[in-house]
């Protein structure tokens, strides 16, 4: 997001740096296109047209930049549009043993279940309990009608468990929301 905002910023700047610098140079008299030869005025002086003056080739200069700036505020636009695809907050119930492989599931429609991890993804956030630990890290995992959510204890090794049944924080919310890539 802050990407985003910082690209956007800079594209708009660069496109009012460059058509300050040719209202700038207009107003100056500086010559923006490099001066024809004398051939070259002849040959348009013998077939009856009139060689560009500054004042046109301005004038050509600032309508394209104008379709460019116009092309860029389109392109800010579309990257402004809401993102967000569904968002909540799930409840994982902590058992009396924690073995990494406990997971409460989130329903979905079907259809952005179907582009979960292809055109969305999951950002997870874990509410620390109100006393502490045990502090568990939560991950989540594709499912046919959405996904699942685990809480993992990063301190268990692959085939361990831990015992969390004299420990009051039973209940982890999970805040969730669904972004577009």
């Amino acid at each position: 997001m802050i990407r985003q905002r910082i690209l956007s910023t800079l594209i708009a700047t660069t496109a009012f740096t460059v058509l300050f610098l040719v209202t700038l140079s207009y107003i100056s008299g500086v010559a923006t296109s490099a001066p024809q030869s004398k051939s070259a005025a002849v040959d348009q002086a013998g077939s009856g047209k009139t060689p560009p003056t500054d004042a046109d080739t301005l004038v050509l200069q600032v309508k394209e930049l104008q379709k460019q700036l116009a092309d860029l505020q389109a392109r800010m636009s579309r990257t402004q549009t809401a993102r967000i695809i569904a968002a909540g907050t799930a409840t994982f119930h902590l058992g009396a043993v924690q073995d990494n492989a406990t997971s409460a599931r989130v329903q979905l429609d079907g259809a952005v279940a179907a582009r979960l991890g292809d055109d969305y993804i999951v950002l997870l956030t874990n509410r620390f309990p109100s006393g502490g630990y045990p502090f568990f890290v939560p991950y989540w995992q594709r499912a046919k009608d959405g996904f699942d959510i685990t809480l993992v204890d990063v301190t268990l090794g692959p085939d361990s468990t831990a015992s969390y049944e004299y420990n009051k924080n039973k209940i982890y919310l999970i805040d969730w929301i669904v972004v577009k890539k």
